[in-house]
């Protein structure tokens, strides 16, 4: 399996952005020129450019326009790019973002190519074994009317058993979707109307959906629902500061384990460990609290200060639970 294909070169990738102007309008030379200078070298004005007109390679007629019937061209799929989709779509989840038409016509396209992995080849030894059931069809079915309304902007009607088992129905205004790796679970973050008002914060398990479909009713433009888009994209977010001791390959493993958070490490050469700020949303640090849990004695937390306090308090709740007595053991593990 080829890792590297020459289409995806300079040269290659030059002429496509070359190619997806001339379809928009004829380009001329100095346009040529300019695109040449910016995704290749300074000599590749001069490879290209005569080529490109008229010559060994007359992609562009004398007035600038490309002379494909499909233009701008699209770049075909390496045998690895293939490979890779090919294990994404064994994935359960891979089914809930797309129609049955759509997978069949994915399944098309990649042909019979070997996967690059099996879902087998994993074990999660830290992933509660109650989540979603993706293959349920009355699953997929609220899945995909909850992404038709969080893309089109409007309102759900939701059908939903709550704790107790009693099924009740409101609106909603889908804010964003939720994944929980840990506990395989995703959940739709939304505002719920409140006596006639989109101000109450609402996250709903999907799994618990009975039933839901999309409102012929577009979001209203109220402070309210403005407010929470803001807020569930960017206004409830954190930073945690830890520091990584680097013993038993710790740093590696906190880089691969907190890969889907944003984050800085830099290098203390005085204390000889890393520190490492990773920003999170609010409405998941319970999760980001589990995670730097298990970490144990190689990570230390540094703030904030609240966050320091919730380690503390899970600490010497753990200790007391095995020895029968709280003490000061949450400073081994924060500051």
């Amino acid at each position: 399996m080829e890792l590297f294909d020459k289409v995806y070169g300079c040269y290659y990738r030059v002429i496509r952005h070359i190619l997806e102007q001339a379809a928009a309008g004829p380009v001329k030379r100095h346009q040529v020129e300019e695109l040449c200078r910016r995704y290749g070298f300074e000599e590749s004005v001069l490879a290209l450019e005569p080529k490109l007109f008229g010559g060994s390679l007359p992609l562009l007629d004398g007035e600038g326009r490309s002379r494909l019937k499909n233009s701008p061209p699209k770049l075909p799929l390496t045998g690895l790019q293939k490979s890779w989709l090919k294990a994404l779509t064994a994935d359960a989840r891979f089914a809930l973002f797309f129609t049955d038409e759509e997978r069949e016509q994915i399944q098309k396209e990649l042909g019979d190519a070997e996967s690059l992995y099996r879902q087998e080849d994993f074990y999660y030894y830290d992933r509660y074994g109650d989540g979603d059931n993706y293959a349920d069809p009355v699953y997929r079915e609220n899945f995909l009317q909850a992404l038709q309304a969080l893309e089109e902007g409007r309102v759900l009607l939701v059908a939903y058993e709550g704790k107790k088992g009693r099924l009740r129905r409101f609106e909603v205004i889908p804010l964003r979707m939720q994944y929980s790796s840990r506990e395989d679970k995703f959940r739709l973050c939304c505002l719920e109307r409140n006596h006639g008002r989109w101000e109450k914060r609402t996250l709903l398990n999907m799994g618990r959906m009975k039933g839901c479909h999309v409102s012929q009713e577009r979001q209203p433009a109220c402070p309210e629902a403005a407010a929470g888009q803001t807020e569930a994209s960017s206004g409830t977010t954190s930073e945690m500061r830890m520091e990584i001791s680097g013993e038993r390959n710790s740093l590696e493993r906190c880089m691969l384990h907190f890969a889907n958070y944003e984050k800085r490490t830099e290098y203390d050469e005085e204390r000889g460990k890393w520190i490492c700020s990773i920003c999170y949303d609010k409405e998941d640090e319970p999760e980001l609290l589990i995670d730097v849990l298990s970490f144990g004695p190689v990570v230390r937390v540094l703030g904030p200060e609240d966050f320091v306090r919730q380690v503390r308090q899970r600490v010497e709740r753990q200790h007391a639970l095995f020895y029968g007595m709280i003490g000061d053991v949450g400073g081994q593990i924060c500051e």
